[in-house]
Formats: structure tokens, C-alpha cells, sequence
């Protein structure tokens, strides 16, 4: 005597059976930090550019000296090079 089940079973409403693979992350935080301290170096530079343009503008009367240095110049700039190459090789791989 020999058992057999005839069953049809409908896959209509079964899912996939694939999972299917986890939504891509976001900006990873990394990127998110270079961007911050490039902004902070643009706005530090910026304005230090704005501060010493409107002392020796507007001071007729007072002589104005000013003293750059060299290290905050290479810090601020290699800062703000960093967050514009991190831009454009984000913006390269999204396409």
C-alpha cells in the first residue's frame, strides 16, 4: 500500500524566494566630518580674508599690520582641499 498526496499549492500570493539585499547606506559619518572641517577652514578663512580687508580699509588714521602664518595657511588650505576632493570623488562614484 503505497501513500501518495496529490496537493497543488498556488504560489500566487508567496514572496520571493530571493531576500532581496538591504537598502545601501547613506553617507558614511567619515565624509560627513571631512565636509564639516573644510566649511570650518572656508569660514575661517574667509573671514580672517574679510577682518583684515575691512581693517585696512576702513582705518585711515591707524596703520594696520598683519602677520599670516604659514602653518594655519597649510592647515586651513590642506582642510579645505580635503573636503573638495572628498566632494568630487562622492559625486564621481554616485554616477
Amino acid at each position: 500500500m503505497e501513500l501518495t498526496w496529490d496537493v497543488r499549492v498556488s504560489r500566487e500570493g508567496a514572496g520571493d524566494r530571493r531576500p532581496k539585499p538591504p537598502p545601501a547606506a547613506g553617507t558614511p559619518i567619515w565624509v560627513w566630518v571631512i565636509y564639516g572641517l573644510g566649511i570650518l577652514a572656508a569660514a575661517i578663512v574667509v573671514f580672517s580674508v574679510l577682518f583684515t580687508a575691512g581693517a585696512l580699509l576702513l582705518s585711515d588714521d591707524v596703520p594696520v599690520t598683519y602677520d599670516v602664518s604659514t602653518p594655519a595657511v597649510i592647515l586651513w588650505g590642506v582642510l579645505i582641499l580635503a573636503a573638495v576632493v572628498t566632494w568630487v570623488v562622492q559625486r564621481r562614484k554616485r554616477r
